[in-house]
């Protein structure tokens, strides 16, 4: 459903999720924006005990990225959800996110997306060597 600059769909990896994919048309994407940008510039964010991942529409056009990519940011944050992380963001939070969100697309067979997963924590991996 696409309304006012905010298209919304139900989790293709949990019924108890909503995905809000906000771009600028909508009167929340500034506060959306900002909020994602102190979380490290991320793309997107789980609302805590909301059930509600929020994704920025305006990164997602401008990076290109595909519906394997948005699969991929949905996975690891249900992953968070599960894994009862809430509060301050940390690397290890991240990283457990990321081996459950993978664990969670093979298990449904969405290889592309686990591999975009598994190339970017990879990427972070060597980053640190």
């Amino acid at each position: 459903m696409k309304g006012e600059g905010i298209i919304s769909f139900g989790s293709r990896i949990d019924p108890g999720f909503k995905v809000l994919v906000i771009y600028k048309e909508s009167m929340a994407y500034p506060i959306v924006r900002r909020s994602l940008e102190s979380l490290d510039n991320s793309i997107g964010a789980l609302m805590p005990g909301e059930g509600v991942i929020v994704i920025d529409g305006e990164r997602v056009q401008k990076e290109g990225l595909t519906d394997n990519h948005l699969l991929a940011i949905e996975a690891h944050e249900i992953a968070h959800e599960r894994l009862g992380h809430s509060g301050e963001r940390n690397q290890d939070h991240e990283d457990e996110a990321d081996d459950l969100a993978i664990t969670i697309l093979d298990s449904l067979r969405r290889k592309e997306a686990a591999a975009l997963l598994r190339a970017r924590v990879k990427s972070l991996s060597q980053d640190e060597i």
